[in-house]
């Protein structure tokens, strides 16, 4: 966890700024809307990193959003900048808890040691539909796909063995030569797991949770929601 306080204390990034871009950014990667699965709604953002995506739901009318992350340094700057109801949280520990109308946890479970366990820990947070309600809540994930994780995977093999000076100008280089930033290479490289997946398995962790409607909103990273039956 030390690597990933790093990162949010000392890689800013034009792709994490508070502003009316994480508002885009967030409906073109989701490509829902607002109006239907955000505004009034009770949300979690699962992993929110220092809270670029609770911040747009926010923005887009949410009723409340909760925030967790297992980073201290991101939760302070969430709480701090974004989110008062921001809490320092592993979604390990979450206990089945159905209340929300809308999850997302965005490029998280490919980065932790068991990701069918946290997809059923996080799928535990979604409303279910019943006679109080006529909808149930939606779960909206991103995970890598297998197909695109090529050009990471040297990078990867020799990251540890590198200096922290080393890894930061490895990620310059990246992000000179391939586009994106120092954040988000350091974001894509540095992590102990980095799980990649076909849209077929992840369709049926949807299934087996008990979701319907399944989306497939992008495949470059499997980018995919449900809605609870």
């Amino acid at each position: 966890m030390t690597d990933f306080d790093y990162q949010w204390k000392n890689l800013p990034s034009k792709d994490i700024e508070l502003n009316e871009d994480r508002i885009k950014d967030f409906l073109s990667f989701t490509k829902i809307k607002p109006d239907e699965f955000i505004k009034d709604k009770y949300c979690l953002d699962a992993g929110c990193g220092s809270g670029r995506f609770s911040y747009a739901m926010q923005k887009l009318g949410a009723k409340k959003v909760d925030s967790i992350d297992l980073s201290p340094e991101a939760i302070a700057k969430c709480k701090n900048e974004v989110n008062p109801h921001a809490y320092l949280f592993n979604i390990m520990d979450l206990k089945p808890n159905p209340v929300y109308d809308f999850v997302l946890c965005w490029g998280v479970l490919n980065h932790i040691p068991d990701p069918r366990k946290g997809f059923s820990k996080v799928a535990s947070q979604v409303k279910k539909k019943n006679h109080d309600y006529k909808h149930g809540g939606i779960l909206h994930i991103m995970v890598y796909h297998k197909d695109t994780q090529k050009p990471y995977e040297e990078d990867r093999k020799k990251w540890r063995s590198l200096s922290l000076e080393q890894q930061l100008k490895l990620c310059e280089e990246k992000s000179t030569t391939l586009g994106g930033t120092v954040h988000g290479w350091f974001d894509a490289l540095n992590p102990e797991y980095n799980w990649s997946f076909d849209e077929k398995e992840i369709k049926k962790w949807f299934e087996d949770e008990g979701f319907s409607k399944i989306k497939l909103v992008t495949k470059y990273n499997i980018n995919i929601r449900g809605e609870l039956r």
